[in-house]
């Protein structure tokens, strides 16, 4: 069984704002009918754009306890505020803290500070990009780097462009990179020769499962047959990254 690491609820995947307390429940039925259906066990609920989402998220994830975990995104100021939220968000037991450019600015000291407060509560760090630029990826390289006991997860491969600015930095233990969409216009691109040349050498160590949203499981199926894994080096991708930076027992 595979574990989604990067989901969100709506009816397409451009449409995770539509989520509201009255639809959130008959959206989470829609994502564990399609995840039956493609053999997705469990899924982590990412939300982005606004902190208001993570209660929704965490409703849904109330349903089905054993399928469904809260991620938690956070603007870093102010500061006091970030703080305190990400502490009441660890009680609830959310399982990531998500990055999300839209609400944190890299190169903020602010930003560095929740993260690493994450850190310290074995939350693991998801960074959630459209396209990754030299200062998140200088955000990335550092606090990998300060934090070696951290867990950072970068969200659809940094961007179909981005995807090659990350190379010089997946083969640290503590950074994963998370396929959900990217991989399926990747594999069709003319830089899917950089990732071939990635798989050769043992990048599926780094590479984990996600989709973004339910509607793309049959693309990113196809995706991951065309890239030809054998059986250990796609449970590596599908499963076991999964269970190493969650710190779950899916057992």
């Amino acid at each position: 069984m595979t574990t989604d690491l990067h989901t969100h609820l709506g009816e397409t995947r451009m449409d995770y704002t539509s989520i509201t307390s009255e639809n959130v429940i008959v959206e989470a039925d829609t994502l564990i009918n399609r995840m039956d259906t493609f053999g997705i066990d469990k899924a982590v609920l990412t939300s982005f754009g606004s902190v208001k989402f993570n209660d929704l998220y965490l409703k849904a994830t109330e349903v089905y306890p054993d399928r469904l975990f809260p991620a938690c995104v956070i603007s870093p100021r102010p500061t006091d505020d970030a703080v305190w939220l990400l502490k009441q968000y660890i009680d609830q037991n959310y399982v990531a803290l998500i990055i999300d450019e839209n609400l944190c600015r890299s190169s903020d000291p602010a930003t560095q500070d929740i993260i690493q407060i994450a850190v310290e509560n074995e939350m693991p760090v998801f960074y959630h990009f459209e396209t990754i630029g030299p200062e998140s990826l200088s955000l990335i390289d550092r606090v990998s780097t300060l934090f070696p006991d951290g867990k950072f997860v970068v969200l659809s491969m940094g961007g179909l462009f981005g995807f090659p600015q990350l190379l010089t930095l997946s083969h640290r233990d503590n950074i994963w990179i998370e396929i959900s969409s990217t991989l399926i216009r990747l594999v069709e691109s003319p830089l899917r020769i950089f990732f071939d040349a990635f798989l050769q050498d043992g990048g599926v160590r780094s590479l984990v499962f996600g989709s973004e949203h339910h509607s793309e499981y049959s693309n990113i199926m196809a995706a991951l047959n065309s890239i030809n894994l054998n059986v250990e080096t796609s449970r590596i991708l599908r499963q076991e990254n999964a269970w190493v930076i969650l710190g779950l027992d899916f057992s």
